[in-house]
Order: structure tokens, then sequence, then C-alpha cells
């Protein structure tokens, strides 16, 4: 596993986590992003790369901060 992969499944980690601590399913998440459901799956499980604007819209479907979704990275 290259520096990249390690960061993605780390990246997808804290996502879950941070999702599940606030009791939001991935279809309320989706609902609040405007992202596919599948789609956050994927990150969730650090198969997909992510873009700054949905690191954006992921933070703000959490109610949190950006940097407190990839500060830990």
């Amino acid at each position: 596993m290259d520096k990249q992969e390690g960061a993605l499944r780390k990246f997808g980690r804290r996502l879950s986590q941070l999702r599940e601590e606030r009791g939001i399913s991935i279809a309320e998440l989706a609902s609040r992003t405007g992202l596919d459901p599948e789609e956050i799956t994927d990150i969730e499980a650090g198969e997909t790369d992510v873009s700054i604007t949905i690191i954006f819209r992921l933070a703000a479907g959490l109610g949190i901060p950006p940097a407190q979704l990839v500060g830990s990275l």
C-alpha cells in the first residue's frame, strides 16, 4: 500500500467514525451533501479519491469544519 492509498483509507475511517458518532446514516449524509450513497460508501472504504470540494461538502453535511475531517491524517 502506498502513501496515497493509506491516506484514503484513513480518511474513509475518519469519515465513517464521525458520521456514526453523529448518528447519521449514509443515506442521510448523501441527502445532506448531494452525493450518491454509493460514492460515500466507496469513500469510507478508502476506494476512491476525494476532491477538496467533496471534503467541504462532507464536512458541511456532518456539521463540522473541514479541518476536523482531515486534521488527523
